[in-house]
């Protein structure tokens, strides 16, 4: 390896000390107009553009509808390459991005809702089959529809009666008056100790 040499200010000095030096040229820099100086204060931020109008924006209804799915969002992010930082900072940012997603979480919401007690008080639902028949020595092929009924199911009606309606259904009453009495004692700050865990 090449031994450097360092840089030492007293030999340059005497390198060039006979030797007339060039003046570098400035730039002259106009002023800006004070209308164009208002609008680059309007725009804010500098640096490079938000992805946002590439990566988030032209996809709002899909990324409605994979939330609809329940699809997470971290997911979501992974998919359009957009960081959670960054995603956070759009959500932030962009109303219409929270307000897709709350729209969409409460939709998913309500159709598991709708599902749950569709399957606690049964429901009629239809199966196709396709068979094959040999008529005249040719193969058939014929379709037909089946109507069944699913069953109420009691694991999901004790789900909801306990989740829905706690105070009559609950598996321990005592316990949700018990829970309701340490809540009334926090708000008046005269919970005692040993209630944490209530």
């Amino acid at each position: 390896m090449p031994k450097q040499t360092r840089n030492d200010p007293e030999k340059k000095k005497t390198a060039t000390k006979g030797k007339k030096q060039p003046v570098k040229a400035q730039k002259k820099t106009a002023a800006k107009p004070p209308a164009e100086a208002e609008n680059t204060a309007e725009k804010g931020k500098r640096g490079a553009k938000s992805q946002y109008a590439n990566k988030v924006l032209p996809y709002l209804a899909d990324i409605e509808r994979y939330v609809r799915c329940c699809v997470t969002e971290g997911d979501i992010c992974k998919y359009y390459g957009v960081g959670k930082t960054q995603w956070a900072q759009y959500k932030k940012d962009y109303p219409e991005l929270t307000e897709t997603l709350l729209r969409a979480r409460e939709s998913a919401k309500q159709d598991l809702l709708d599902n749950a007690y569709r399957v606690a008080v049964g429901y009629y639902y239809e199966e196709t089959h396709t068979i094959t028949v040999i008529i005249d020595g040719k193969p058939c092929k014929k379709t037909y529809v089946d109507r069944k009924y699913a069953k109420p199911d009691a694991g999901m009606i004790q789900f909801l009666l306990i989740n829905r309606y706690s105070g009559e259904f609950a598996r321990d009453p005592q316990a949700v008056e018990l829970r309701k009495k340490a809540l009334e004692l926090a708000k008046d700050g005269k919970l005692p100790d040993g209630w944490e865990g209530v």
